[in-house]
């Protein structure tokens, strides 16, 4: 009971902290205007249209690995890399031993991690060899607001993480996803390998668009700077493909452009919404924004992955009642085995036309509190490929139940609930 109370007193103290935050533009403002274009309503969140190439789609993190070290062995000039956890281990030597050497070779390497990796609950904290020895082959290796007890001054801003999950090499190569660089993602094989996404593109504008936020990101947060000319594009590289009309949210904590993005595609969809949203703790705009898009006789479908991780699971169960609220066709992932690999992704689908993928999760943490990417690509092509992937998802999974979510809905849930909202 005791520790019951102390995490509802640190739940409590949290929401009165971060009371600024909100996610309102999911259900008003521009987003659901409707005299305004979807091309309008991104402008009004300064979120930037790109022409972006049909994506290379990695749906196994061994074959995302071996792509990587491709990249990364082929760079020439600048490799920049953002992965919310990454850590080396045995399995992982090959590809940060030739980070390392590339950088002693003279490319510059900037390699951005979370301050939280050290805290990896995944089974990767098994195999967990920290990235410090990069720098001693000259990576800048940038780490994100660590979690230290020096850094409890900083109070409620601590609880701000940069979540992002990309690649760019030379203006070339770009990929973003949800696949971090460890263990779990890409480090090992069978049950332990979790399942997950990368999408490779090449864009010169996307390219642009990505170098114009790192370089003044990067000079805000680290000691050495670096200036945007020194960052070239290539603007033939691939030019003669087709190209599809696509917008980019590169999301900053406690901004409103991931709210307004999200607001604006189901404010538009007409048909259809397939959503994998990996940790679903929504706030009461996520819950109205599904409601009323559900309303207008849309077909609403959503997957929530089992998570074999009791305390995540936990916290999931406790919302099942709310997200019931939103009167949509809500399942859960069939539990087929207690090692079976936990679905990762992030993918959002609507009218069998856009598609959204990224980093981002469906809920209040990542809309409020965290650095991410998001890219909506404009494409019935692959909106037609992600659909069948999404079906195998579908298939092996079943409705929630009133019954079950009523059960769920137990007091010794609560604390990894709240715990959910602002760290899920």
């Amino acid at each position: 009971m005791k520790r019951l109370l102390l995490s509802c007193s640190f739940s409590v103290l949290i929401f009165l902290l971060l009371g600024c935050t909100s996610t309102s533009n999911l259900v008003k403002g521009p987003s659901v205007d409707p005299s305004l274009t979807l091309e309008q309503k991104m402008e009004s969140y300064h979120i930037p249209k790109v022409a972006v190439t049909y994506p290379s789609i990695y749906y196994d993190g061994q074959l995302w690995r071996e792509r990587v070290i491709e990249l990364i062995r082929e760079a020439e000039d600048y490799v920049i890399i953002s992965s919310f956890l990454a850590s080396s281990s045995e399995c992982l030597e090959e590809l940060y031993s030739l980070i390392a050497q590339k950088a002693e070779d003279g490319v510059r390497i900037y390699f951005i991690v979370d301050g939280t990796g050290a805290f990896d609950m995944t089974e990767t904290r098994f195999h967990l060899i920290p990235l410090k020895f990069l720098r001693d082959s000259g990576v800048h290796l940038l780490e994100y607001n660590p979690m230290s007890a020096t850094r409890l001054v900083a109070g409620p801003k601590m609880l701000l993480r940069d979540h992002r999950k990309y690649l760019i090499i030379d203006g070339k190569h770009l990929a973003i996803g949800g696949m971090n660089l460890n263990y779990i993602s890409i480090g090992t094989a069978g049950d332990d390998l979790q399942r997950d996404t990368m999408y490779e593109f090449s864009s010169p504008e996307l390219c642009e668009v990505m170098l114009d936020g790192f370089v003044p990101w990067w000079n805000e947060q680290a000691w050495d700077t670096v200036r945007r000319e020194d960052f070239s594009v290539d603007y033939d590289f691939r030019k003669d493909e087709e190209h599809f009309t696509a917008w980019f949210a590169d999301q900053h904590p406690l901004s409103d452009k991931l709210a307004g993005m999200f607001g604006s595609l189901l404010a538009e969809a007409e048909v259809s919404v397939k959503a994998l949203p990996f940790l679903p703790f929504f706030d009461k705009h996520l819950l109205s924004v599904f409601r009323q898009t559900a309303s207008r006789a849309v077909d609403v479908q959503m997957v929530i992955p089992f998570d074999s991780r009791v305390t995540n699971r936990k916290g999931i169960e406790f919302m099942a009642k709310d997200l019931l609220t939103m009167n949509i066709d809500l399942r859960l992932e069939n539990e087929s085995a207690k090692t079976q690999r936990l679905l990762h992704e992030k993918l959002m689908i609507v009218d069998s036309r856009y598609v959204v993928v990224g980093s981002t999760n469906l809920n209040y943490r990542s809309f409020t509190l965290a650095y991410e990417v998001s890219l909506v690509i404009d494409s019935p092509a692959l909106a037609k490929e992600m659909e069948e992937h999404f079906a195998t998802i579908l298939d092996d999974s079943q409705p929630i139940t009133e019954e079950q979510a009523e059960a769920w809905r137990r007091l010794d849930n609560w604390p990894r609930y709240a715990f959910g909202i602002i760290g899920g």
